[in-house]
């Protein structure tokens, strides 16, 4: 019993560890999806910026 004492992680320790679960990809595919979500991300937000430029002209 005071081993399981002594091993208890806490709340922090359980978040932090799992964030960085989240963080990492798992396969090759996962990789390949942030690749493509990034880049529509970044194409999103340079055609907002013309938009803006446009209206603010």
């Amino acid at each position: 019993m005071s081993e399981l004492k002594n091993n208890k992680t806490s709340i922090a320790q359980f978040v932090e560890a799992f964030l960085e679960y989240l963080r990492r990809p798992k396969t090759v595919f996962d990789l390949k999806d942030r690749t493509r979500a990034l880049i529509i991300f970044g194409v999103i937000i340079y055609i907002l910026q013309k938009v803006v430029e446009i209206f603010a002209n």
